[in-house]
């Protein structure tokens, strides 16, 4: 962690005056990042430090941090839409631990947790997710001077790891594993067995050549949306330290997934607003390939989110509950022999 002293260096370099010590507050608990909240005395101003954690299942380099920043900002100045850019002049860190971290500005906003549990969803929130995602979609990708070559997601690697390298965890949690695995064996037949990583990448090329493209938040699940106190709006969309370079529908189903589960139900109603609002948020409807393989990618998503909270279990998180939401919603859509034509 981001000593106070480092901190200080920082605050000074940007002339953002002297933080108060007391007001340190730690509000992630380092699943993917460190976050910290101070307050300044100068101004009164809170501010957010992100220290990027490096794991098994990813490298921070300092180029892909320069990419986020550069697209949040765009997304910020041209489209106006609500996220959060660092501090201006951006600035990126390297501390004593070898991590980087960056500033944003404080925003504050109201997080809706839905769980099984905890049914908190809201047609307006699936809304206003929904028309996020399609402004973000609808950017002409040739207007950045950036590129972006990464790809956190490889569905070919997703499935060959979840059925070859989860021994472990199959022995701790038969029955959740069994209940991967049926959805692995009964619906996800047109994604072979490939072990070898560029034939992975290459049957993914192949397989997905006609799919439309470009950046792709990949992570908008609740913890990284903020709505307004007062009003049925976002706030900000947060996190964009996955972001890459990839089909829409990797985002479309994973937030489809997320954002349509109603308590411990996937609700149909909800997706089908979903879909139809992004769509007219894009100004572009789903190609028949999108729609050919939404629901694969509905699965695969998920197990993307389900084999990395398996691979992070040496964290000491309690994972069960959370694999298990993330299964719920896939489940229903596979018993749902219906779920295409629904949507459509």
């Amino acid at each position: 962690m981001i000593t106070k002293e480092e901190l200080t260096l920082i605050l000074n370099k940007y002339a953002l005056g002297e933080f108060i010590s007391s007001s340190i507050e730690q509000i992630t608990d380092g699943w993917a990042n460190l976050t910290l909240k101070f307050h300044v005395k100068s101004n009164e101003k809170i501010y957010i430090l992100r220290e990027y954690l490096p794991s098994k299942q990813r490298t921070i380099i300092f180029e892909d941090i320069q990419v986020e920043s550069n697209f949040i900002s765009y997304l910020f100045k041209q489209y106006h839409l609500p996220v959060v850019p660092m501090i201006d002049p951006p600035g990126i860190f390297l501390i004593k631990n070898g991590h980087y971290c960056a500033i944003f500005p404080f925003i504050d906003g109201i997080k809706y947790i839905n769980t099984p549990k905890n049914p908190v969803r809201q047609l307006w929130q699936t809304i206003e997710i929904s028309q996020f995602l399609g402004r973000m979609h609808s950017i002409d990708k040739h207007k950045f001077d950036f590129t972006l070559n990464r790809r956190r997601i490889n569905v070919v690697d997703t499935k060959y790891q979840l059925v070859n390298s989860c021994s472990e965890f199959e022995k701790d949690y038969p029955d959740l594993y069994k209940r991967i695995r049926q959805i692995l064996d009964e619906h996800t037949h047109s994604i072979p067995l490939i072990d070898d990583e560029l034939e992975q990448i290459k049957f993914e090329e192949d397989f997905e050549k006609d799919l439309p493209k470009g950046f792709i938040h990949i992570d908008i699940h609740d913890e990284n949306v903020l709505f307004n106190h007062n009003q049925n709006k976002i706030a900000a969309v947060l996190d964009f330290d996955d972001l890459s370079f990839g089909p829409f529908l990797i985002d479309i189903a994973m937030t489809l997934c997320f954002w349509c589960s109603c308590g411990p139900k996937f609700n149909t109603d909800y997706a089908k607003t979903f879909l139809m609002k992004y769509q007219n948020a894009r100004c572009m409807l789903l190609t028949n390939d999108e729609w050919n393989l939404l629901e694969l990618y509905c699965y695969m998503t998920m197990f993307d989110q389900i084999l990395f909270t398996i691979q992070s279990r040496d964290s000491g998180r309690v994972i069960d509950e959370m694999i298990n939401e993330l299964i719920l919603p896939i489940e229903q859509i596979s018993q749902d022999k219906m779920f295409l034509k629904k949507l459509q």
